[in-house]
């Protein structure tokens, strides 16, 4: 497990509390030997490498690593310190002897559930490549926001949401079904060494460093879970240590105030006809790998849809050695996005939201009626309408909606490019 830390001599205790102290699924004591826990104490002013130092005489067969750096202002980011990091974790797995080796990555400012490792373990165990874990603001920690900030960070989240459930719905994946959530974040992000080479390492960004990497995953095809099994509780606070991240978003919130609500997402027509698209594209691709034949008619109805040319298509069908190489060579979000025009595409959040809850209800509705599907009505995937009054529960929301940025992180690679980032937010 890997933890950069910059002047988070309060908040590192509970955080190193929670990775010393982590459980089985049945609840019984994680062994110390069967893991290690890397902190790279970068460019701080406060106590923090003291208050790591002292925390390995309170738990002695802790097996706790502390490193303490002063970087040049051109390294001194979070980027380059997760890349080393991982590069670190990576190097010690690879020459080591034990069997089903994970890298781990959370932050210092937060505290991962009791089960953290176990959980992660059970999704690499049912096929994952890599697991994106859930990022939850708690209770007391919204206390100090106002009310039109809880709001907003409630609706953007239930957004997001409602947008993953249609994603699943029109381009399914096995490796990630529904119930999910929509994070994939340097909070919680697990991977094995032999992903994490294939993929090139992690980008050593000045910013938004972790959804670089989830875009090389996304690259790659790696089957990436969004798991709703694996939590981190994150501070709620205003004041944080970058540039970007939920403290930084949550101030831009509530200085929106009211207003934020009015702020335009993709709407719900949007999205369900790009992921029908996405979703007979990635048919065409793999019927393609198949057979090695393309059909005309195929083609020439997904051409119009993306907006590119058939032959254009062609070639890059023809060369791609993966979807997501296919994706991001076609541009597939952006070239998709110019065929709609604005007064359709967007919509303000409040009104999105509650028509993507309507299509939601709704939906699960049917199921229940329909006996022969009963089953699939699972207690984690009624949690979000049981939650609707007062909406869903707070979790770590990493990026504005608006007109540059109304794209959220969806778990197949619905990925805003850097141009739709707003200087300040």
């Amino acid at each position: 497990m890997v933890v950069p830390v910059r002047n988070e001599e309060t908040l590192l205790p509970a955080a190193l509390h929670a990775l010393a102290e982590q459980r089985t699924l049945t609840g019984d004591p994680v062994r110390h030997e069967l893991y290690e826990v890397i902190l790279l104490i970068n460019n701080s002013t406060d106590r923090s490498y003291q208050v790591a130092r002292s925390f390995q005489d309170l738990y002695p067969s802790f097996q706790l690593h502390v490193a303490e750096r002063t970087f040049d202002k051109s390294e001194a980011h979070i980027g380059y310190v997760r890349r080393l990091l991982m590069d670190e974790a990576c190097r010690r797995l690879e020459s080591a002897s034990g069997t089903d080796p994970l890298i781990l990555s959370t932050d210092s400012d937060s505290r991962v559930a009791p089960n953290w490792i176990a959980q992660n373990q059970a999704e690499f165990r049912a096929g994952a490549e890599a697991v994106g874990g859930r990022i939850i603001v708690l209770p007391c920690e919204q206390d100090v926001l106002c009310n039109s900030t809880r709001d907003l960070h409630r609706y953007d989240h239930l957004y997001r949401r409602l947008v993953s459930w249609t994603e699943a719905r029109f381009d399914p994946e096995s490796h990630d079904p529904w119930p999910r959530h929509h994070h994939h974040f340097g909070a919680s992000l697990a991977v094995t060494p032999q992903i994490y080479r294939k993929v090139g390492r992690l980008p050593p960004r000045r910013c938004l460093e972790d959804l670089a990497f989830y875009a090389a995953l996304i690259r790659n095809d790696v089957r990436l879970r969004h798991s709703n099994r694996v939590k981190v509780f994150t501070s709620g606070r205003l004041t944080g240590r970058t540039r970007f991240g939920l403290s930084r978003q949550l101030r831009d919130w509530q200085d929106c105030g009211r207003s934020g609500l009015r702020m335009p997402v993709e709407t719900r027509r949007f999205l369900e006809h790009l992921f029908v698209t996405r979703h007979r594209l990635r048919r065409l691709w793999m019927d393609f790998q198949n057979s090695g034949e393309l059909s005309a008619s195929r083609v020439q109805q997904l051409a119009i849809l993306i907006g590119v040319k058939p032959t254009h298509l062609i070639g890059e069908l023809r060369s791609a050695q993966r979807f997501g190489m296919l994706l991001e060579e076609l541009d597939f979000y952006g070239v998709f996005r110019e065929t709609w025009p604005d007064r359709i595409r967007l919509g303000s959040l409040k009104r999105v939201v509650e028509e993507f809850y309507g299509a939601f209800k709704s939906d699960q509705q049917r199921l229940i009626a329909t006996p022969a599907r009963r089953s699939d009505k699972s207690r984690s995937e009624i949690q979000m309408s049981e939650t609707m009054p007062g909406f869903v529960e707070n979790v770590h929301a990493r990026r504005p909606l608006g007109v540059g940025n109304p794209v959220p992180m969806g778990a197949s690679g619905l990925i805003a490019s850097d141009r739709h980032i707003q200087p300040g937010l």
